[in-house]
């Protein structure tokens, strides 16, 4: 390890959405003239209208209500209020691979603005962190209070309680570690909580993989969308962002020293929760006042490179989401926009199980109608996806921005078809907690990564010493 790495450099730019009206005008033409010509072709197409028109309308309202999110700003006396707290850091880790781990200790003491305390809890790892962990406790800053602890493997909850337990930080930020920080993005992270109202921050998460693989490109594509848009459309309505990435995650103090019981001791149908950590932590804020994404505060995540990775994370994660639907429509406040948007997006996604049931069973005579509403969808998502332009990264060019624009619509059939259905999957196995994505290590290819983050000479050194998977 060289313990240095290059760091991309992301800029968000806000531009005004000069295809909303030749967008949403085009797209509710095809709408209106396809639907006119199947509305006596297929029996189910009346109701099945009345879906599409519901969920279009609730994706249009996202995308309008997203173009009014801007980066939150602080006054001279705010900013002296915040470089007066204090920030505690905490890194979960289970098997992550040594350099990735290292990178992102790198970029997390390379921060314009330091964090006061940083703990890194090994959650009974089978990875040897010898050499990470003595380096970084010799060479961290001066001015930063670094430990590492490793603990019995009891998951990620605890993991973070770890840390949370006794510490009076201002700001908690709980980063995953495979979650390299862009140089200002702690600066820029606790900028909201200049608003005693918020209590969670959520930062933008990019692919640090981006380009290793379709998969990574496809989930970059679609995580992308989902934080620009309905993200976005719920920091913009009053602070109402529902899950705030635990890939990098700022909350206040008092509430989670508050509601720390509670999280730990989750349970359901009597067993423990160890899933579900992010959204759980936002929920608890939500409660009490403002959850919000700070679109400034940028970090880059590791995301799966292979198939059985991908489909186990996503498995994982609507896990969580299963339970953490039951919590919101349980108690979040009827007014909140948070409360209509699991309602609305729950009566959809059922909806969604249905309109592919009906297709399915009224197979060949749906076949036209669902070449339709793909290509109807397509151009859609394609509309909503020109805020990916807002990102501009450092390690990307215009013809990077080129491609991930045109896998758009495959990314969309890959979270229709294939993502998507196997949230039923997630529902029903629920009971089944803990790491289920780390069991078999990090599964990436960062060794080759890392050579390539070096400069030219000890790059080309590394790869004849050694032979890169």
């Amino acid at each position: 390890m060289t313990h240095e790495y290059e760091i991309p450099v992301v800029r968000v730019t806000r531009r005004h959405p000069v295809v909303l009206v030749i967008g949403i005008t085009t797209v509710l033409t095809l709408a209106v003239i396809r639907h006119a010509w199947y509305i006596d072709k297929w029996q189910h197409y009346r109701l099945i209208t009345i879906f599409w028109t519901v969920s279009f309308a609730i994706t249009t309202t996202q995308w309008i209500v997203s173009w009014r999110e801007k980066p939150f700003t602080a006054s001279i006396a705010e900013q002296e209020q915040l470089d007066r707290m204090k920030v505690t850091v905490n890194i979960p880790v289970y098997n992550e691979e040594p350099e990735v781990l290292d990178r992102v200790l790198y970029a997390l003491f390379r921060q314009s603005r330091l964090p006061d305390r940083v703990q890194v809890v090994d959650d009974g790892s089978k990875t040897d962190y010898d050499e990470v962990r003595n380096y970084w406790l010799e060479h961290c800053p001066a001015s930063v209070d670094f430990s590492w602890y490793r603990q019995a493997n009891t998951g990620k909850k605890r993991a973070q309680a770890r840390t949370f337990n006794g510490d009076n930080a201002d700001v908690f930020i709980t980063l995953d570690s495979d979650t390299t920080l862009a140089r200002d993005s702690i600066a820029e992270g606790i900028k909201p909580f200049a608003d005693p109202r918020v209590n969670s921050v959520a930062g933008i998460e990019l692919a640090w993989n981006y380009g290793n693989s379709l998969l990574t490109r496809l989930k970059g594509v679609n995580a992308l969308i989902w934080q620009f848009t309905t993200c976005s459309a719920q920091s913009a309505a009053g602070g109402q962002v529902i899950v705030n990435r635990g890939t990098f995650a700022l909350y206040r103090g008092d509430m989670i020293r508050d509601t720390l019981d509670s999280y730990i001791g989750e349970t359901f149908l009597g067993r423990p929760v160890m899933l579900g950590d992010d959204t759980m932590l936002t929920l608890f804020a939500l409660g009490r006042g403002r959850a919000v994404q700070q679109v400034s505060a940028m970090c880059f995540a590791i995301y799966p490179e292979t198939l059985s990775h991908t489909l186990r994370q996503w498995i994982r994660w609507m896990r969580g989401t299963s339970l953490r639907t039951l919590w919101r429509v349980r108690y979040l406040p009827l007014s909140s926009w948070s409360y209509w948007y699991t309602l609305l997006t729950t009566w959809g996604y059922l909806a969604f199980i249905s309109v592919l049931v009906s297709i399915a069973a009224d197979w060949p005579h749906s076949r036209s109608f669902s070449l339709t509403a793909l290509y109807i969808s397509a151009v859609w998502t394609w509309i909503v996806a020109t805020r990916m332009f807002a990102v501009s990264r450092s390690d990307q060019r215009w013809l990077d921005k080129a491609e991930a624009f045109a896998l758009v619509p495959i990314a969309l059939l890959w979270l229709t078809l294939v993502l998507r259905p196997m949230r039923l999957y997630g529902t029903v196995t629920v009971h089944n907690q803990g790491w289920v994505t780390r069991k078999r290590g990090a599964e990436t290819r960062t060794a080759e990564d890392m050579v390539r983050s070096l400069p030219e000479n000890q790059a080309l050194s590394l790869a004849g010493e050694r032979s890169l998977p």
